[in-house]
């Protein structure tokens, strides 16, 4: 039998920001790392309802894998999270403490790990839905990720910039180079949230996303 890959200790630091046209951090990395790769993608994002749970954030990355991630802590401007959960599906059983911890009202349903619909028609009513377009260009400079991101989301366009390690320096070095103020860190699930605030018309989870 196929087991699930639970991730205990698969930890990252991690500054993420939203800029206007007014700022310059994505021109500053452009500039300063070396670009990789450009990807088109969507993401699906299902933010659980209950308070208890907003350290998580879990996704169904590009409608194939079931991810979650959960922050650790903040240290100065940067955020440490760890990879908890990465399987692609059908999902194995080994998952439902998992789900269990992040959605702890939901009640697993036969047959909802088999698909990314019958996993989202299973959250409902325990989750936001948010689809998230992507066109995001990866980088590198020596140890230290980056990303720049253009996405939709919930009617709106805009840019998200990021910058990711295995170790704390790379990312705190460069970001305290860069002089201060810092732009405000904050992760998807947070910026998803207040685009739901905003929007009062948005519903819990739309199955008719998702085929059966």
């Amino acid at each position: 039998m196929r087991m699930a890959r639970i991730l205990k200790w698969d930890k990252t630091y991690e500054y993420r920001a939203w800029p206007g046209p007014e700022d310059t951090l994505a021109a500053t990395i452009r500039r300063d790392f070396q670009s990789q790769q450009m990807e088109d993608r969507t993401d699906d994002y299902l933010l659980p309802v209950g308070l208890s749970a907003l350290t998580f954030l879990p996704k169904i990355r590009a409608g194939k894998k079931f991810e979650i991630k959960q922050r650790i802590r903040t240290d100065a401007a940067v955020e440490i999270w760890r990879r908890i959960f990465s399987e692609k599906f059908p999902l194995n059983l080994n998952v439902q403490p998992v789900l269990e911890a992040v959605y702890p009202s939901a009640t697993l349903t036969e047959g909802a790990l088999d698909t990314p619909g019958r996993l989202v028609r299973m959250l409902m009513p325990h989750a936001f839905f948010c689809r998230v377009r992507k066109t995001r260009l990866s980088l590198r400079k020596g140890a230290c990720k980056a990303e720049i991101t253009e996405i939709e989301a919930l009617g709106k366009e805009t840019m998200t910039v990021a910058l990711e390690c295995r170790k704390l320096s790379p990312v705190a070095d460069y970001l305290f180079a860069q002089g201060s103020p810092l732009l405000p860190n904050i992760d998807y699930g947070t910026w998803l949230r207040a685009q739901i605030k905003r929007r009062s018309s948005i519903g819990l989870v739309d199955d008719r996303r998702w085929p059966p």
